[in-house]
């Protein structure tokens, strides 16, 4: 039975249309539903509503909320640095992973409504752990949307090409891990509905580019270093029918696209969708402005299911499941 629905499954990755809805998970502004970092409200994206007001995501107003309620999660001890104490425990709902004590003195934090932005419109996305080597990476969930997607949920998305597309700055290099057990910097994971990571794209402390097609198989160091002092950017193109993946990378040196990874590379784990957008920064990231790693104008593409495709094999699927009863009895008896 279960033979039947992955090929059910299959047939409505194959049925998918060639039509794509394009939005973004944003430039990380106010019209994005992201606070500016400093105000009355704070900045940590996992307190308040980040991505879900303004005009760019569904409008309303931006408000703070029980930490790890909206779409973005801390999945780490590390992070969710607040103003003070008392007031960053009002907003802590019981058994979170947050540290007990005031995290300030060590800053740890993933903040919209940063500057500088990517085509100087004032704003990012910045990323921070001055925690001591040996503390742990802080990590970050990002569930995307129907506004990011254009409209397409994105559980729903099972087939054709999904692309995200971003560009980013690191911090300048940063000095290895002594026990040389965390000679990375930055980890991006690309997630389905099932907790799956696909592939996983990011960069070294000296900042050299680097991707792997799964968490179990080593990375690949490309020999692209990325610039510490303006804005390289990235396209991963996911094809789910397929089960590949390619990537292109932009150098803001000599303002040129390339292939990074080919289109057609098989993932590492197959994805079933893409949900979820995981962050990872190492520990002891301090060089340059407090060791901030910058993110903007983010761009999500996915297939759009076509809705006659669906109620076709729904029709379909319930025409089938005597045929499949009938077979499983006949192989079991």
């Amino acid at each position: 039975m279960k033979a039947h629905y992955v090929s059910m499954v299959a047939l409505v990755a194959a049925l998918i249309a060639p039509a794509q809805a394009m939005a973004y998970l944003g430039s990380f502004g106010p019209a994005d539903g992201y606070y500016p970092q400093y105000g009355t409200m704070l900045g940590d994206v996992t307190y308040y509503n980040a991505g879900q007001s303004g005009p760019n995501a569904g409008g309303g107003a931006t408000m703070q909320i029980i930490a790890d309620t909206g779409l973005w999660t801390l999945q780490s001890p590390v992070g969710g640095v607040f103003g003070n104490t008392p007031d960053r425990n009002a907003y802590i709902a019981p058994g979170l992973l947050y540290p007990p004590s005031d995290p300030n003195n060590v800053p740890a934090y993933l903040l919209g409504g940063h500057f500088p932005g990517h085509n100087n419109d004032g704003y990012n996305l910045a990323f921070r752990n001055d925690t001591p080597i040996g503390t742990g990476p802080a990590i970050y969930e990002y569930s995307i949307d129907t506004y990011d997607t254009g409209g397409p949920v994105p559980a729903n998305v099972i087939g054709g090409v999904s692309s995200i597309g971003f560009y980013f700055c690191p911090n300048p290099i940063d000095v290895p891990d002594p026990s040389g057990q965390a000679s990375h910097k930055f980890t991006l994971s690309v997630k389905d509905s099932f907790g799956t990571i696909g592939l996983e794209w990011g960069y070294a402390r000296d900042n050299e580019v680097t991707w792997r097609d799964s968490p179990s198989n080593p990375w690949t160091y490309t020999g692209v270093y990325a610039d510490a002092t303006n804005w390289d950017g990235i396209d991963i193109d996911i094809d789910l029918t397929a089960d590949t993946f390619g990537i292109d990378y932009y150098d803001v040196s000599s303002n040129t696209w390339s292939t990074m990874v080919p289109a057609g590379t098989p993932l590492g784990m197959p994805l079933f969708n893409i949900t979820t957008l995981r962050w990872q920064l190492e520990d002891g990231v301090t060089t340059g402005t407090g060791g901030k790693n910058y993110f903007d104008d983010f761009s999500i593409q996915t297939a759009v299911p076509e809705p006659s495709s669906f109620a076709l094999l729904a029709l379909g699927g319930l025409a089938l499941l005597p045929v499949l009863r009938r077979r499983r009895r006949a192989v079991t008896g």
